[in-house]
């Protein structure tokens, strides 16, 4: 009877150690999650892992590529100015009486990236011979490479559409200037041709070069002009439309941009040591 009264009590002193174990648990952890937002002391946070190969900018790297932008933009300039070379060796139409400081140069988001592009327009020259080039940095290979050249008769909108006016007329398009639309492509940062347009004023010919009649059948406004659209960049008039037609196309790129104008300065040596 005894040794059951004993194990009974050791029991029950088992039991009750337990429950005081518990509790001391217990309160101790209540006591450092107050204390946790007591705003007296906050433990240390988990530290933040990044990726791999995650890129960091910082103030040093940022003016560093900036740096390298302005010398490449400079360098090309210093060789069509000084050497009369365009990249890669392409020769300027220049001689001894040209006037390098007619044509310009501007620094200037053309395409709106974040990023200043180098765009030159280079007008001194024969018909030929003029051109107008953009240059943009390419940070991962600390170069400038050639992303756009036309005729230096551009307009560029606030969308990254180009309109590219011919250097010639085909001549048939009466008041109508022929011209190529770009737009400009963000994943491959190219500007890419969507169509060149020309048109046929029935008012100077009845009859194209090929003797073909004009198509009066696709008049349907009864203007006596009529428009092409070609978007495979090859030059063909065997698809005539109408204005309205031509204008929703048009309008399609267009989309209410405005006109953007180009800060451009004058390609002397002063202008190109100011670049910032």
């Amino acid at each position: 009877m005894n040794n059951m009264k004993a194990k009974t009590s050791r029991k029950n002193i088992k039991k009750y150690g337990v429950l005081i174990l518990l509790l001391f648990l217990t309160s101790n952890l209540m006591a450092c999650r107050a204390q946790s937002t007591s705003g007296d002391e906050v433990p240390n946070p988990l530290p933040v892992v990044l990726p791999e190969n995650t890129p960091e900018s910082t103030p040093e790297s940022t003016s560093s590529t900036i740096e390298s932008m302005k010398n490449a933009y400079k360098s090309i300039l210093e060789g069509i100015f000084s050497e009369h070379t365009f990249p890669g060796g392409e020769a300027c139409d220049w001689t001894e009486d040209s006037d390098l400081s007619q044509n310009q140069f501007a620094v200037y988001d053309i395409d709106q990236d974040g990023q200043n592009e180098l765009i030159i327009a280079y007008t001194n020259a024969s018909l030929a011979g003029m051109v107008e080039l953009i240059y943009d940095f390419e940070i991962n290979t600390q170069t400038a490479n050639e992303v756009f050249r036309e005729f230096p008769t551009i307009t560029y909108y606030d969308n990254g559409i180009v309109k590219a006016e011919w250097s010639h007329n085909q001549g048939l398009a009466g008041d109508f200037w022929p011209y190529t639309l770009y737009k400009y492509e963000s994943e491959s940062d190219q500007y890419a041709n969507v169509g060149m347009v020309d048109a046929w004023d029935r008012s100077l010919s009845e009859s194209n070069y090929e003797g073909n009649s004009f198509p009066s059948e696709s008049d349907t406004d009864g203007d006596g002009i009529v428009y092409y659209i070609m978007q495979d960049g090859e030059y063909k008039l065997d698809q005539p439309i109408d204005y309205a037609e031509y204008e929703q196309w048009r309008d399609a790129y267009m989309n209410n941009a405005k006109e953007v104008t180009v800060p451009f300065v004058n390609l002397t040596q002063e202008n190109i040591d100011n670049i910032e």
